[in-house]
């Protein structure tokens, strides 16, 4: 993680595929209740599946390690990814069922709900990593036992990961395999459940073992990232359109920061390149579709250097 390293680099992602479906609703139905939908979409979805598109559209390479289902193929899911750029040699099409996620946008409130089906997903485990395949290995959204295995069965120099969900089902399973990577990147819910306190001072609390960094998203609140050495870094939420869709947001920003600083080593350039990736990503609809490094690039030139 020392020498930054040319631009084009392979990035190893390890996660869920799943088929996404998105409704905008006005609020949640209670029991025996109808609320209609304003708009609906379906379609590709899965951190690991959505770090891997905007890595590719940051000019990077990115390889997918997962499991699916047949639906995915049936579906032309996985051609998708195949026509984003996105190297699935590394993915395993099995006879079982596909993960779904279910995604309540709420306009008004500005926040989400989901209801996740794991499926093939499931299974997903360590041996399917491929070793010293890439430049980064990135683990999207999976259990902590399969990264502490992945950390101790392969020898990659840079691994990051963002836990997601797991960081609420097994905090403290979160906490032990964070001491096995080198950025550890949540949101700060994600954070609260993990560690617990101020943001900053949980933070710390984590930093031990190989982990040098840790990244939290803030949302409207921008973004901190607190390091080995004491520092402390902190970058404002950017002013972009109108949010239709924050799901995916935090998957832009996980790419962008480890592109940007494995590009540069600058980490204050990483999370403000990452705040800026979330905040374009939120303005298009749909998980998966993801920012181009041309916006990203565009939204920062509006801020100036950081």
């Amino acid at each position: 993680m020392g020498t930054p390293q040319p631009a084009r680099q392979r990035h190893v992602v390890v996660g869920n595929i799943n088929i996404d479906i998105t409704l905008v609703v006005p609020r949640i139905p209670g029991p025996d209740e109808n609320v209609r939908a304003a708009d609906f979409w379906l379609g590709l979805g899965g951190a690991a599946v959505n770090y891997t598109i905007a890595t590719v559209k940051f000019n990077h390479e990115a390889s997918l390690v997962a499991r699916t289902g047949r639906e995915a193929e049936a579906l032309g899911l996985l051609d998708e990814l195949r026509r984003s750029g996105v190297d699935i040699s590394h993915v395993r099409v099995v006879d079982e069922p596909t993960g779904v996620v279910v995604v309540l946008l709420l306009p008004s409130l500005g926040s989400r709900s989901m209801i996740t089906i794991r499926g093939a997903n499931e299974a997903l485990t360590s041996d399917m990593i491929p070793d010293a395949a890439g430049d980064v290995l990135h683990l999207a959204s999976v259990k902590p036992k399969l990264v502490m295995e992945a950390c101790e069965r392969t020898s990659y120099d840079y691994i990051s990961y963002d836990p997601g969900g797991e960081a609420q089902h097994d905090p403290r399973g979160v906490g032990r395999a964070s001491s096995m990577v080198d950025v550890l990147m949540l949101n700060y819910k994600e954070l609260e459940y993990v560690a617990g306190g101020p943001v900053v001072d949980a933070a710390r609390r984590l930093l031990r073992g190989r982990l040098k960094y840790v990244a939290v998203k803030l949302g409207s609140g921008g973004a901190v990232l607190v390091g080995r050495d004491g520092m402390v870094y902190r970058v404002e939420s950017f002013r972009v359109e109108k949010p239709v869709d924050v799901t995916g947001a935090g998957d832009a920003f996980d790419a962008a920061f480890n592109v940007w600083f494995l590009e540069t080593g600058d980490v204050r350039k990483a999370l403000e390149a990452a705040a800026a990736a979330g905040a374009v990503k939120a303005t298009k609809k749909g998980s998966s579709f993801m920012p181009s490094r041309r916006e990203v690039e565009e939204v920062l030139a509006l801020r100036g250097p950081a």
